[in-house]
């Protein structure tokens, strides 16, 4: 017989847990977890990525719900900005070496190794914006399929 296991979770899981409960929401402790990571706030240890520390969505006094609130205030502008902040962060990643200039009509080209290299080097160091994260693993997912 198999013994059940006790998964202990984060203080930032836990107060996420509480407040969807609070809200009926019928959610486990993993599913909010790994909402968490998806939405780039925590790490897979569960604790706040940089851009969630940077961007004031999580801090030792905060709850999910502060966050949450501070987040809808994010202005059009400073998403825009960000995304812009993901891309550079991105193919700041990818050696120059890795353009080629194909011609006029077409311009460069990207090696897919260097450019998945650098996606996956952005989204494990958790410095990408949620949307940021959402688009590179997108790109990254077209790129698998295309290697296929």
């Amino acid at each position: 017989m198999m013994k059940k296991m006790n998964i202990v979770y984060l203080p930032l899981v836990e107060q996420a847990y509480q407040m969807m409960k609070k809200l009926n929401k019928n959610v486990s402790k993993q599913e909010i977890y790994k909402k968490l990571i998806e939405t780039n706030m925590i790490d897979q240890q569960g604790n706040p990525t940089k851009w969630a520390l940077d961007n004031g969505l999580v801090s030792e006094f905060n709850t999910i719900e502060e966050a949450r609130n501070k987040l809808n205030q994010i202005s059009p502008q400073k998403i825009e900005d960000q995304v812009d902040a993901d891309i550079n962060n991105v193919f700041s990643r990818v050696p120059v070496s890795a353009f080629r200039w194909k011609n006029e009509h077409d311009g460069y080209a990207i090696d897919s190794a260097e450019l998945k290299k650098a996606i996956l080097s952005a989204l494990k160091d958790g410095s990408l914006s949620p949307i940021g994260r959402k688009h590179w693993l997108e790109v990254l997912a077209d790129i698998n399929s295309q290697e296929n």
